[in-house]
């Protein structure tokens, strides 16, 4: 996303600001934030007059700021940090931490390791697909290729089935003897 004040570089600051329900945002380069008094150390009313101009009403504090009875963290310091202190704090500051989630951008997806049963299971699926539309194609040869790789992902399961399957045909009775 381009910044939103040069229009040129991409955009590494997103400020958003709810004043009596309507919310303002604002995507800036590192440059143009620093040059328009954004810091990482400094407030964010000091963006106040290039967001909202010199109008814009000033936030008002709350007489006394909510702290968590169980363990007295306080509101400021979940803004400043972005974590919570104990469980109790989930029900104290639901509306700040709900806040804060919606000014995260949606994440594409799990990024981490795959199980490995996981892993093979969707390539199965995959290859199961690929499959499919090879026949439906009529690509023999491509089909063929695919029932092999399909029948070396499924082969160890398969061979402990059929192994149990000739223990039984070996020995009907189940007498333990083979």
């Amino acid at each position: 996303m381009k910044c939103d004040i040069c229009k040129k570089q991409e955009a590494t600051v997103f400020i958003k600001q709810v004043i009596n329900g309507v919310a303002k945002k604002l995507h800036a380069c590192h440059a143009c934030a620093r040059e328009h008094g954004f810091d990482s150390t400094l407030p964010l009313p000091l963006l106040k007059d290039l967001l909202f101009g010199e109008a814009a009403p000033a936030p008002r504090r709350a007489a006394r700021e909510k702290t968590c009875p169980a363990c007295g963290m306080k509101a400021s310091e979940f803004r400043k940090t972005s974590l919570l202190g104990c469980p109790a704090c989930y029900d104290v500051f639901a509306e700040e931490a709900a806040t804060y989630l919606e000014s995260i951008p949606e994440c594409p997806g799990h990024v981490g390791k795959v199980p490995v049963k996981e892993r093979a299971a969707a390539e199965l699926a995959r290859l199961q697909k690929s499959l499919q539309e090879a026949v439906d194609a009529q690509n023999f040869e491509e089909a063929a290729r695919l029932r092999d790789r399909i029948r070396l992902l499924r082969g160890p399961a398969r061979r402990e089935a059929a192994g149990g399957e000739q223990a039984r045909r070996e020995n009907p009775i189940g007498d333990g003897v083979r």
